[in-house]
């Protein structure tokens, strides 16, 4: 949302406000549980159909956004056993077959992303030096009820305010990791840690640009993950095999979240 944002104002679209709305909905993936998205972006202002294409294109571009509907994130992995061992875990050995098991539910729920105008920030100029913040409210249900609710803020504004998008997004891939590991490894309940990096990588203003060309921008991610045992009691091979069935890891390497996409001008 605050690619797109960025991408108005760079533009000079006269973008007056944005929404967002996704459900989603679990699906059947090769080997894994898996999800899918519905999205309906709504844009308000005195926006054209040339400038509702372009501002459409930098939505499926955005750098967050891609990295769950076309793969863009090549992932190195590192297993680092309780024991002390650690070793690379990247690549994958041809023909490992998924490890088998239960995974954990995914829920059908939906997310509201509401952009919040006045949190823009300009430099002394009137130039705009952060596109400003995201409140996200996320519905599903739980073990213990119907529907339970989540408030989340998100976005570009000075630094200590608020999380940046992608390091919300790796929180998530982070938890994924952890509760398919927890699930599936013979000894994953007594514990296991992931942590993610990702190199710096250009600026916001490049990846405006890019998101409005309709360009992939590539980038790499650095997962550890420790898990218990040693290498002996854990091989390598069990925790790659598990890996395999992580949701969103399989997003992150082959896309394909998104299932339907709407993007509207009131």
């Amino acid at each position: 949302m605050v690619t797109v944002v960025g991408v108005a104002y760079r533009g000079n679209i006269p973008l007056e406000d944005i929404s967002v709305d996704f459900e989603l909905e679990p699906i059947e993936l090769p080997n894994s549980l898996g999800f899918g998205v519905r999205e309906v972006v709504t844009l308000k202002g005195n926006i054209s159909e040339s400038e509702r294409v372009r501002l459409q294109r930098a939505s499926q571009f955005c750098p967050v956004g891609q990295a769950l509907t076309k793969g863009s994130i090549a992932v190195e992995d590192e297993v680092q056993w309780s024991s002390g061992e650690i070793t690379a875990a990247s690549p994958v050995p041809e023909g490992l077959t998924p490890l088998a098991g239960d995974l954990p539910s995914i829920l059908p729920g939906t997310v509201h992303g509401h952009y919040l105008l006045d949190t823009k920030e300009y430099d002394a100029e009137g130039k705009m030096e952060a596109e400003g913040e995201v409140k996200m409210y996320v519905t599903c249900g739980n073990l213990t009820r119907e529907a339970s609710r989540w408030t989340i803020l998100g976005g570009h504004s000075s630094d200590g305010w608020v999380p940046p998008p992608f390091p919300l997004g790796h929180s998530a891939w982070a938890a994924s990791t952890a509760a398919t590991l927890s699930q599936l490894l013979p000894q994953g309940n007594e514990g296991v840690t992931v942590a993610l990096a990702m190199p710096a990588r250009g600026n916001r203003g490049e990846s405006q640009s890019n998101a409005a060309g309709g360009i992939i921008g590539l980038r790499q991610a650095f997962r550890r993950i420790i898990v218990p045992g040693t290498p002996r009691s854990t091989p390598l091979e069990t925790v790659q095999a598990a890996l395999l069935r992580d949701p969103i890891s399989l997003a992150y390497q082959n896309g394909g979240v998104l299932l339907q996409e709407e993007v509207v001008v009131e």
